[in-house]
């Protein structure tokens, strides 16, 4: 029986069109992975998965073949999650109303920019995209869910535009995920420290990475998470292996049996604190 994924997150490109200071930086040259590449990738991960995210780093709505992309995965009846900082949200809005592959698209809209207009487009264009998959509104820079002077104002440009009612509102301050309407949802989250191994933060602890998904980089490298955003834990590469053989590789083996035991091997995840979430 062959292993099955939740997700397997996979980086069209690592280029983005902001340098948000949340965001771990880019230390890889900068890639776009070509369509051709894509689609081998596709063949050689859909008997492990039903649905794929196009996220690591980058902005996969900067991608120039994003159509065409598309196509593949309507063809292959996978399902796609787009995470994306929103900024080309109305740009490409045509495009992905045309798929149905899409399920699902987040927006981070936490993201620093100076675009005119950007709530606007952005909740214009999710009210379309509504009508045929579901969107997330992200607001991922709390502390203990509490909401500072920005995501305040984030949540206010929400109520107005969604006219929300009291009841709701209500939620907006005080729940962590809530619905705001048809196919609609505002997550919030707690802020991260990207994993770093240059990072003060050592610890060990369980972790979903290997164990629900896995994550592809631009250049076809596979790591374990999509925190991995440097290949720093290269398991193979899947331009030139097959996932069979990574997946049971002594590498892959031993580093999902030591999250399964709540100890972090790897330097990078002994940094990440991301983790502690799972550990409560």
């Amino acid at each position: 029986m062959k292993k099955r994924f939740k997700k397997i997150y996979i980086e069209i490109t690592n280029r983005c069109n902001l340098n948000c200071s949340f965001c771990g930086k880019n230390k890889r040259d900068y890639r776009d992975m070509s369509l051709s590449e894509f689609e081998l990738v596709i063949n050689k991960i859909k008997k492990y998965t039903d649905y794929i995210y196009l996220h690591v780093k980058g902005e996969p709505l900067l991608y120039s073949n994003l159509d065409s992309l598309l196509s593949i995965c309507d063809n292959t009846n996978i399902k796609v999650n787009i995470t994306t900082n929103g900024v080309f949200l109305k740009e490409r809005l045509a495009i992905l109303m045309n798929h149905f592959c899409i399920r699902q698209i987040n927006i981070s809209l936490h993201s620093e920019n100076n675009k005119k207009n950007y709530f606007l487009d952005v909740f214009s264009s999710g009210k379309v995209l509504s009508t045929k998959m579901f969107i997330s509104y992200r607001i991922w820079d709390l502390e203990e869910y509490k909401l500072n002077k920005k995501s305040t104002e984030i949540v206010n440009k929400i109520i107005e535009f969604y006219n929300l009612s009291p009841v709701i509102v209500d939620k907006l301050y005080n729940d962590k995920n809530i619905k705001i309407a048809s196919n609609t949802f505002v997550n919030k989250e707690n802020i991260f420290t990207w994993p770093d191994v240059n990072n003060d933060i050592l610890v060990d602890g369980f972790c979903y990475g290997l164990k629900t998904h896995i994550a592809i980089l631009s250049n076809g490298d596979i790591v374990p998470c999509c925190l991995d955003a440097n290949g720093e834990i290269k398991l193979g590469n899947i331009f030139e292996d097959s996932l069979d053989d990574v997946l049971n590789s002594d590498t892959y083996r031993t580093l999902l049996r030591s999250f399964e035991n709540n100890k972090a091997l790897h330097p990078l995840c002994k940094s990440c604190n991301f983790k502690n979430r799972f550990n409560k």
